[in-house]
């Protein structure tokens, strides 16, 4: 008993001691790691509560989570006005780098138009392809293109002009240097997904409801480079979309009584990518021919565009950056 007592005050004294600063731990830093603080206080008080979580996850995206999860002691973190990083010199510069080109010109921060279309058919690359340069994507069926302004305006204008061409409803979407804009828009989609007896009341059977999200989102997150030649921009895309309900015809109870039950079709779409262009020019990206599960523009109408299930979708980056260039 005096042996587990003389532990517990050991205890109290050094939660004491650490509290007073009289002990410190001391994190392995075999590998060279130094701790470095880093000042994102002016993007974050333009960008608004929170907003720290975007130069964290550039960070990541940028030097790879491997990078923070291996063998040697690694810490990221960020408030409202600092990121803190505990890594090796290399990566301390890789990250000073990122940290720069967020908070460079933080007061007057760039903006990047970004518009999404769908059209029926893939035939308008035949007219566009000779004023793009085409750049890599890595995601099958995605295609990127940049050209000048002047071009991206008359290639705009002769796609809206296609009588399959439909533009989101939101129409373009402005987005901040460093922050994502988003476009989306969806539903739920009821449907009968089983039957239970219930005896208790009538007709002896009780159906069972539930629910499918139909839509999409669409998140573009541009960060120009320090020198402000190029730009790059992480760019993610989920489409759900209900194809068809298969019915399955089952008994209800006991009695002859038989139900509709419904199973849900489902086309998906992931796609996750990353490009680099040159500033003063418009990119283009195919993102292929994927469901397009937007309302109709007719009202407002509820149901989907009638005779569309797939359609080429065109996603449109136009930089407009601060000082006119």
């Amino acid at each position: 008993m005096v042996r587990y007592s003389f532990i517990a005050l050991l205890t109290v004294w050094l939660a004491a001691a650490l509290a007073a600063g009289r002990v410190r731990a001391q994190v392995p830093a075999d590998a060279g790691q130094v701790w470095k603080t880093y000042d994102i206080g002016p993007f974050v008080k333009q960008a608004g509560p929170g907003s720290q979580r975007h130069v964290v996850d550039w960070v990541l995206q940028e030097t790879g989570y491997p990078a923070w999860h291996g063998a040697s002691p690694a810490s990221l973190s960020a408030d409202a006005d600092s990121l803190s990083c505990f890594h090796v010199p290399e990566m301390q510069a890789r990250v000073a780098d990122i940290v720069a080109r967020f908070v460079a010109e933080a007061d007057a921060p760039h903006r990047f138009s970004v518009r999404v279309l769908g059209l029926a058919s893939p035939a308008w690359r035949a007219d566009a392809r000779p004023v793009f340069t085409a750049i890599p994507a890595a995601t099958p069926g995605v295609q990127a293109w940049f050209t000048s302004r002047e071009n991206a305006a008359l290639v705009l204008a002769r796609l809206r002009a296609r009588s399959d061409c439909q533009e989101l409803p939101t129409g373009p979407v402005l987005a901040a240097n460093g922050l994502p804009a988003v476009l989306a828009g969806g539903r739920k989609q009821s449907y009968v997904k089983d039957v239970a007896p219930r005896p208790d009341v009538a007709p002896g059977w009780q159906m069972h409801g539930d629910s499918c999200d139909e839509g999409l989102a669409i998140d573009v997150q541009p960060l120009i480079s320090q020198d402000g030649i190029s730009v790059e921009a992480v760019i993610r895309c989920r489409i759900d979309q209900i194809e068809r309900m298969a019915t399955v015809s089952l008994p209800a109870s006991a009695g002859r009584d038989r139900v509709q039950l419904e199973v849900p079709q489902m086309a998906a779409v992931r796609i996750g990518e990353r490009f680099r262009w040159p500033a003063t020019q418009t990119l283009f990206i195919g993102l292929g021919l994927v469901p397009w599960p937007v309302p109709a523009q007719n009202g407002g109408a509820p149901a989907l565009m009638p005779g569309v299930k797939r359609c080429d979708m065109l996603l449109v980056v136009e930089p407009r950056l601060s000082g006119g260039r």
